[in-house]
C-alpha cells in the first residue's frame, strides 16, 4: 500500500505546521487531533512523516560533512 502524497488533505502545510507546533508544546496526539478536527491516526501519520523528513535531512547532512 502506498502512502498518500503530501500536500493533499489532511497532510497539508497548514495541518503539518499546526501539528508540529502543538507536538513541540508537549500535546499528545489525541489532543492535537481534537484541536484541528482530524482523527488521531491522521495526526500520527502526519507526525511520522514530519519526523521521517527531519531524520532524512540529518542523515543527508552527515553524509555531506555538515555534521561531524
Amino acid at each position: 500500500m502506498n502512502a498518500p502524497a503530501t500536500d493533499t488533505w489532511p497532510d497539508t502545510p497548514r495541518n503539518r505546521a499546526a501539528i508540529a507546533e502543538r507536538w513541540a508544546k508537549g500535546h499528545d496526539t489525541l489532543r492535537i487531533a481534537r484541536s484541528i478536527a482530524l482523527t488521531e491516526p491522521e495526526v500520527c501519520r502526519i507526525l511520522a512523516r514530519l519526523q521521517d523528513e527531519r531524520h532524512a535531512a540529518r542523515i543527508e547532512a552527515s553524509f555531506n560533512g555538515v555534521l561531524s
